[in-house]
């Protein structure tokens, strides 16, 4: 296709012209991609749920609850990504990197990026608590109750494994990975807005768009998915033990409290020297610019702050994020007891 140049233009305009033009193509399409994880995933649990509730004997089995769960995650990440690599003509290996990691690179990244969820949960503590302060609570229930060594491990999968990979595919992977083209510090910003706004719930919100950065850093500068699935499943793990310590064992809230400061303080101190060890080995490894644009010279006209205004004011993302905002508020809505 022959795009003309608009009589009177100058070509710098033109430039900029054409890649706004293509940003907010490939802006929609990747704002229908998440509609459809979300809509996909909404439909399924949904449609799981009416499943269950005719069968009065499997809606007490915790066991097939959780394969439901991995169900939908893996249903809502892989179906619609497959399907917007088909429609864009994309291939996987051209926008999702899994290039090897080294052992001793690897291992202090997710140690750093656990440490860094670890204070991005504590600033997630703080909002929960000035929402009660002002008569707002987050109506959104993340605690699970088990009562089985295999709902334990079916519930560690669901919740930690399975989403790591499935999370990150959709959003590090195609979300992300068809945007770095246009810059990775632009790729890595907006992916963590999309990935913080599809958690719909304002205490999940900034805790995921926080978490979104790092992962999106470490796997820009590694070119591999790996260590932010690392770190993902890692994050989501120490949910799942600090819920099952919590509300699924006889345990004193003091000594909870304990056990759950001791694992805060180990992996902050583990990921402050992994930081340093990184520093020291790999010479500007934490510089963010937004120089590491590919070879693609159409995409290196519009600045930062135009990208990001181009690729929010599509019409699909402005769907997408009225959508999210709408069911972040219903969360905050008291549920009826009736």
């Amino acid at each position: 296709m022959i795009n003309y140049m608009p009589a009177g233009m100058p070509p710098q305009d033109y430039a900029k012209y054409n890649e706004r033009r293509m940003l907010r193509k490939t802006s929609n399409g990747l704002g229908m991609f998440v509609l459809v994880y979300f809509l996909t995933m909404l439909f399924c649990s949904i449609g799981i749920q009416l499943l269950l509730s005719d069968m009065s004997n499997s809606s007490q089995n915790g066991v097939l609850n959780y394969f439901c769960d991995i169900f939908v995650s893996v249903t809502s990440a892989f179906i619609p990504g497959l399907i917007y690599l088909a429609l864009t003509k994309r291939k996987v290996k051209e926008i999702i990197f899994t290039n090897h990691v080294k052992f001793g690179t690897l291992i202090p990244l997710i140690f750093t990026g656990i440490a860094f969820s670890m204070l991005a949960n504590t600033v997630s503590d703080l909002m929960n608590t000035n929402l009660e302060m002002f008569g707002l609570k987050n109506t959104v229930n993340f605690s699970n109750e088990v009562n089985s060594v295999p709902e334990v491990l079916l519930y560690a999968v669901s919740t930690a494994v399975v989403p790591a990979f499935a999370e990150e595919f959709a959003f590090r992977g195609i979300l992300m990975g068809s945007l770095r083209k246009y810059g990775d510090v632009f790729a890595i910003i907006v992916s963590s807005v999309m990935f913080g706004a599809m958690h719909g719930n304002v205490v999940q919100i900034p805790f995921a768009f926080m978490l979104g950065l790092i992962f999106g850093f470490v796997d820009c500068k590694t070119n591999s998915l790996f260590p932010s699935i690392g770190i993902h499943f890692l994050n989501n793990f120490y949910a799942v033990l600090m819920d099952i310590l919590q509300n699924n064992t006889n345990m004193d809230k003091g000594t909870f409290l304990g056990i759950n400061y001791f694992i805060c303080v180990l992996f902050c101190v583990l990921g402050l020297l992994s930081f340093l060890y990184i520093v020291k080995t790999q010479k500007g490894f934490f510089k963010a610019t937004n120089d590491d644009i590919a070879p693609y010279q159409y995409t290196n006209y519009l600045n930062l702050k135009e990208k990001i205004k181009t690729f929010m004011f599509s019409p699909a993302i402005v769907v997408l994020l009225v959508l999210f905002i709408s069911e972040a508020i219903t969360n905050l809505i008291p549920l009826s007891n009736t």
